[in-house]
């Protein structure tokens, strides 16, 4: 209901479009203030000028351009808004000082925002065929996240307000060592991967033993097996309202809602046939070194 109020502020009515929700936060974001900040003064910030968490609410139309989101946090406050407009969609050609005047009244009115805490760093202008864009953005001075900054950004296209965000811009040296340590945490994950491939290929070995040994409980395996791959399938039935948010509305619904559920049998089917052979592999052994 906050999310429709602010749109019906906005003059916009999302009547016959479906409405899809998450719980989203900026992951990367979150990594930052943890190492640079500390636990304790992130969850200071971020029940205060950081609004880190937030439901995001999509309004969308299937093959239709045209769309709106709405992010509220658990508080209630909006911290963030974006009108999808075509691009061919005419309006204002205006300069950038009558476009930032427009979003600084944005800020003023609508966001209550104090303009005397806002720096003013950038100005980002781009010509469409029949109405010019404009994105304003300002920092936070009061918040200090020493290299790191808040920021609140807004978009005007034409003579109308069609974007407002805020988050925090990382800076370039933290965002590179944090690169380089992930970059680390692959390498392992490799080498992870490469004894998982090799004890793979021994619990192969074991089975094609055991099956010439007439040793491996297929029943049981089979039943394992299918067990796996139902839950799965049904996980990822589950699962569906969160991939619908991220749809793209250039495919049809139906196209999307049916290789949705193809991924998901095929899948589902690999799942199964994994802890089939899992279990057909590890069965015999468990039950000859534990026949307790």
């Amino acid at each position: 209901p906050l999310a429709r109020q602010f749109l019906a502020a906005r003059g916009i009515r999302p009547d016959g479009y479906r409405r899809v929700a998450i719980f989203d936060y900026d992951d990367e974001t979150k990594v930052y203030l943890e190492r640079t900040q500390g636990l304790e003064r992130m969850n200071g910030l971020t029940r205060g000028p950081i609004r880190l968490w937030r439901w995001s609410h999509r309004w969308f139309k299937p093959q239709q351009q045209e769309e709106f989101r709405v992010d509220v946090t658990p508080a209630g406050e909006v911290v963030g808004f974006d009108h999808e407009i075509p691009e061919a969609v005419p309006g204002a050609n205006l300069e950038p000082a009558p476009a930032r005047q427009i979003a600084e009244k944005f800020l003023r009115e609508t966001m209550k925002c104090d303009l005397a805490g806002l720096e003013f760093v950038e100005t980002q202008t781009q010509k469409r065929p029949a109405r010019t864009d404009h994105a304003f953005t300002w920092k936070q001075t009061s918040v200090n996240l020493g290299d790191g900054s808040l920021r609140i950004a807004v978009g005007v296209d034409g003579d109308q307000v069609v974007g407002y965000r805020e988050y925090v811009r990382l800076p370039e040296q933290w965002t590179r060592d944090y690169e380089k340590l992930r970059s680390r945490n692959q390498s392992a994950q490799l080498v992870a991967e490469v004894f998982f491939i090799l004890l793979s290929g021994a619990m192969l070995i074991v089975l094609v033993r055991r099956l010439r040994d007439r040793d491996v409980p297929l029943r049981l395996s089979v039943g394992f097996g299918l067990v796996a791959a139902v839950l799965y399938f049904l996980g990822q039935l589950n699962n569906l309202p969160l991939v619908e948010f991220y749809y793209r509305t250039t495919d049809s619904y139906a196209s999307f809602l049916a290789s949705y559920v193809r991924d998901g049998v095929l899948v589902a089917l690999g799942v199964g046939a994994w802890v089939l052979f899992l279990v057909a592999g590890s069965e015999p052994v468990y039950r000859e070194h534990y026949p307790g």
